[in-house]
């Protein structure tokens, strides 16, 4: 059986006061913040916050079958409003927990974050079950698995060599790929990407999802028989306008021509609409534009965009249905669930004419 980690271990090792260990791992704000960091490392060293989730008792299990955590990570140094693309995917979760008398309490947490401030807020909400949602590092999964609370990754796949975990996407590959060869229907044959990254960190964030879609792009030509020009596809800094500027100029400048560009999302999208507005060209008359997710805006562009719909409420219920199977059958084999995606035909694309 494993041991459990006691008050009193935590004081000896955070060089505190039992009573002061007690006030904050009960999270009281008579605590000032250097003290409550020291407990926090150091009952997350003595490994406390697994121990106190094997412990449970009986009555805490059927708790623990009633409440979720929606954890949505964040890449900014402040903590954003919850966006209309999380926002539908946080309602889909609530509505299919609702049929089983389940509560979804959402919390955000930074892409960096110290796993101690994890496991602590993880401990604060005592919580059955956790849909880890958005691009969170290895690091951040494997400190959540570490607790052994049920885990669902939501728009976001990391495959740890010690565990595999349970996974709900959207088709990013496929849709991607429908988008581009929808592009190469109508006539295109030069097609540049853009795509992106998280930067407010000390190292870039490779978010899994836009690399499917970079993947799709490529496959979509490949197929095609066109060749891939390194110097039409640019990554950059999300949805910052000032590098989607530079990128779309690096683009416009560059020794291939295009005649559509591919983005890697709606706010991508909508970015490189201004952009290539003030480079002098004309969309869709110059430039096709496609973009990915069908944010609730995309079709009040200007030009409506064409783009690729993401069911994100769908995501949700999908997500909380995988949960409540994990939870029900912990040794279960992992699985990674697609949902599919639906190409929207908007005035942002025109066939291509010399």
């Amino acid at each position: 059986m494993a041991h459990s980690v006691t008050v009193k271990e935590i004081a000896v090792e955070a060089d505190v006061s039992i009573a002061t260990v007690s006030r904050v791992l009960n999270n009281h704000n008579n605590i000032n913040e250097e003290l409550r960091h020291r407990v926090l490392q150091a009952a997350s060293k003595l490994g406390y916050f697994k121990t106190g989730r094997q412990d449970s008792s009986s009555r805490s299990e059927k708790r623990a079958l009633k409440e979720i955590g929606f954890l949505l990570t964040y890449s900014e140094r402040e903590e954003p409003p919850l966006d209309t693309f999380w926002a539908y995917i946080l309602h889909g979760a609530e509505m299919e927990a609702r049929k089983s008398n389940i509560y979804v309490t959402y919390r955000s947490i930074g892409l960096n974050q110290p796993p101690y401030q994890l496991l602590s807020k993880l401990h604060e909400m005592r919580v059955g079950g956790i849909l880890l949602v958005g691009p969170a590092y290895p690091e951040t999964v494997r400190s959540i698995v570490a607790t052994n609370i049920p885990l669902v990754l939501v728009d976001n796949y990391v495959r740890l060599p010690e565990q595999q975990i349970d996974a709900v996407l959207s088709d990013n590959f496929e849709g991607t790929k429908e988008a581009v060869s929808y592009l190469i229907a109508e006539g295109h044959r030069q097609i540049a990407f853009l795509g992106g990254y998280t930067a407010a960190s000390p190292r870039p964030n490779k978010i899994y999802t836009f690399g499917r879609r970079k993947e799709g792009y490529l496959s979509a030509l490949r197929e095609a028989g066109l060749p891939v020009h390194d110097e039409l596809i640019e990554t950059c800094n999300l949805p910052q306008y000032d590098e989607i500027y530079a990128a779309c100029k690096r683009l416009v400048e560059a020794a291939s021509p295009f005649s559509a560009l591919c983005c890697v999302n709606d706010p991508a999208a909508e970015q490189a609409l201004k952009a290539l507005r003030e480079l002098g060209l004309r969309v869709p008359d110059d430039v096709s534009v496609v973009g990915f997710d069908d944010s609730e805006v995309a079709e009040y562009f200007t030009p409506p965009l064409t783009t690729v719909r993401v069911h994100k409420e769908a995501m949700g219920a999908v997500a909380v249905r995988s949960l409540i199977a994990r939870i029900a059958d912990p040794q279960a084999i992992s699985t990674t669930t697609i949902v599919d995606v639906t190409l929207v035909k908007r005035e942002s694309v025109r066939p291509y004419h010399k």
